[in-house]
């Protein structure tokens, strides 16, 4: 395990009495998504100052813990944004990352980071990216960035479109986890 792996998974064990397991990772990457949107529109470049304001925004709907782990994933995931960026790049040639709308961008750099350079559960990281997708995204996000993350998941190469996108296999990869 890297420094970044661990440094993502840090108190990923700790004490969720209140949420289940899958609800309190779901809320992490709630978190992170929302940081990430902010550095991406750039609202701020500075990882410290999206905690701040993620933890005046999101307090009354997150355990403490949930919103530094999900910033923590965020400032990771943006560090290696360039890196995501070119091999989405590839699996989507019609919607490059410039293209794509801000929320499904930034759900694809999020699962790209933890497929790449975590040790959680690949079914679960696309699930949830999936999952936010459908709750922040356009009616084809789910779908599209199913599409995209399966492909990264599979070690595949090839153009994911917003067509072909859900032939990925959508009902499988969610109803995991």
């Amino acid at each position: 395990m890297t420094s970044h792996e661990h440094s993502s998974n840090a108190g990923a064990s700790g004490g969720h009495e209140r949420l289940p397991e899958g609800a309190a990772t779901l809320a992490m990457r709630r978190c992170a998504l929302q940081a990430m949107y902010q550095l991406d529109a750039g609202q701020s470049s500075d990882a410290a100052l999206v905690g701040m304001s993620q933890g005046e925004t999101d307090a009354d709907h997150a355990p403490a813990s949930d919103i530094e782990r999900g910033i923590a994933l965020a400032a990771l995931a943006w560090e290696f944004h360039d890196d995501a960026d070119r091999e989405i790049a590839t699996l989507a040639r019609e919607w490059p990352p410039h293209r794509q709308p801000v929320v499904d961008r930034n759900l694809l750099r999020l699962g790209w980071y933890e497929l790449r350079h975590s040790s959680e559960p690949p079914r679960k990281v696309v699930s949830d990216a999936v999952e936010l997708a459908k709750e922040f995204g356009t009616a084809d996000s789910g779908k599209f960035v199913n599409g995209v993350l399966d492909k990264i998941m599979n070690g595949e190469s090839g153009d994911v479109s917003a067509d072909d996108a859900g032939a990925a296999s959508d009902s499988e990869v969610v109803g995991e986890g």
